[in-house]
């Protein structure tokens, strides 16, 4: 069979890939092809309509973003008045209650007796008290937070999230968490109210009129489709004379990959100087349940950290789908967790959807990983991009921006 050439393909057609290929298209021309192993394209951009219920069965997406190239880019192609614009109500199940997102600024939000415990364990956190920070995930919770939050909270949640034990994990990614300002957290408690202008992350949101979260990927793969060729997983990945060949099939000048690098190391020819960092290389799944349940709350989602419950995130849909059906709930689940015969509601799930890869896993290493993979690949032209491609917690609008860098540098 005689080689197709390409100059750009791109290895999966989910939002950092669409974005790839349309950007690619734009600045080079159409020589650009993407493949996609899944006959739907869209990764975990994808939403169903079940019996009037809109779900995301890729789980939670909202889209907001930092970066003014990102907003330009989506509003170009899904105009901003397609969308519903959102203040965050996200909240945390701790025991009994239930409280606003962040824990450590709401926390006046608890019974009395409970705000002493955990103001208690704030006032003794190894940060507040100048200790240097550690290197063992569950000791640098603890130091960061204080042993309350880590038992009720961020010890739990995570195990139920990532599905590996607080020993596997690294704290390289823990940055992202601000630091705690003790006499901030005993001001809340005192006035009864956080500083929303602190709040973490993406206190506001767009979410589509109509279709989901899919809705935006639709709309930037609507003259794009034609350059994805569906249901071709990519089995070999060949460096020969300054060329890829990929599935023999193609031959390319340059290969991003936007997907899990541990899924091609078979296809790169089980590269035995990567074997370790390739092992490292680690996700996870979820599965997406979707229920009818009646609620009159204005919450979009709530964090579940309860390890006798075995989800970890529940979504209310119709506080941010309008045109979703109402009493609409589904919740997310790791897939070790999982039990199909589980009942969440008291009822049987009205559909349940896995993922093929859900988020990247922090395990010890991964960081070294990741950066000798690509160092050794980029220099023959081999790039990785985007959530799966760097394997970073990137949401959507990271994932694009990244991408738009990449294309920039070239």
């Amino acid at each position: 069979m005689n080689e197709i050439k390409i100059d750009y393909l791109i290895i999966g057609a989910g939002i950092t890939g669409i974005t790839l290929c349309k950007l690619l298209r734009r600045k080079f021309g159409d020589n650009v092809l993407v493949l996609e192993k899944e006959d739907v394209p869209g990764g975990l951009c994808r939403t169903v309509n079940e019996s009037g219920h809109i779900l995301d069965i890729g789980g939670g997406h909202f889209f907001n973003t930092k970066h003014d190239k990102v907003f330009e880019y989506v509003f170009k192609y899904l105009p901003e008045k397609e969308f519903n614009y959102y203040t965050r109500v996200s909240k945390v199940e701790l025991g009994e209650s239930t409280i606003d997102y962040p824990v450590e600024s709401n926390i006046w939000q608890l019974p009395m007796d409970e705000q002493i415990k955990y103001i208690i364990s704030i006032v003794r956190n190894g940060e507040a008290a100048g200790d240097l920070p550690p290197h063992n995930y569950e000791q640098w919770i603890r130091w960061k937070l204080g042993d309350k939050i880590c038992d009720e909270y961020m010890i739990p949640y995570n195990v139920k999230l990532w599905g590996v034990a607080p020993e596997e994990m690294d704290i390289d990614w823990l940055h992202k968490i601000p630091r705690v300002d003790v006499s901030e957290i005993l001001k809340y408690c005192l006035e009864k109210k956080q500083d929303k202008n602190k709040f973490p992350a993406h206190i506001q949101f767009y979410y589509p009129k109509q279709g989901g979260f899919q809705r935006i990927y639709d709309a930037l793969a609507h003259d794009e489709l034609l350059f994805v060729k569906r249901g071709n997983a990519v089995k070999k990945l060949e460096y020969k004379d300054g060329r890829w060949i990929v599935n023999d099939r193609y031959s390319a000048k340059c290969v991003i990959n936007t997907t899990p690098w541990c899924d091609l190391y078979e296809a790169l020819g089980k590269p035995e100087e990567l074997k370790k960092d390739f092992s490292l290389i680690k996700y996870n799944r979820i599965v997406v349940s979707l229920y009818e349940r009646k609620y009159d709350c204005d919450w979009h989602w709530r964090y579940v950290p309860d390890m006798e419950k075995a989800y970890h995130r529940e979504f209310y849909i119709h506080n941010f789908a309008a045109d979703s059906k109402p009493d609409g709930m589904y919740y997310e689940t790791n897939v070790k967790r999982f039990n199909s015969n589980d009942k969440y509601t008291g009822d049987m799930a009205l559909a349940q959807y896995e993922t093929d890869a859900a988020y990247p896993i922090p395990v010890i290493g991964h960081a070294d990983a990741i950066s000798n993979i690509l160092k050794f690949y980029e220099q023959k032209g081999l790039f990785g991009i985007g959530r799966w491609g760097q394997h970073e917690y990137q949401n959507a609008d990271v994932s694009m921006h990244e991408a738009m860098k990449f294309v920039e540098s070239l």
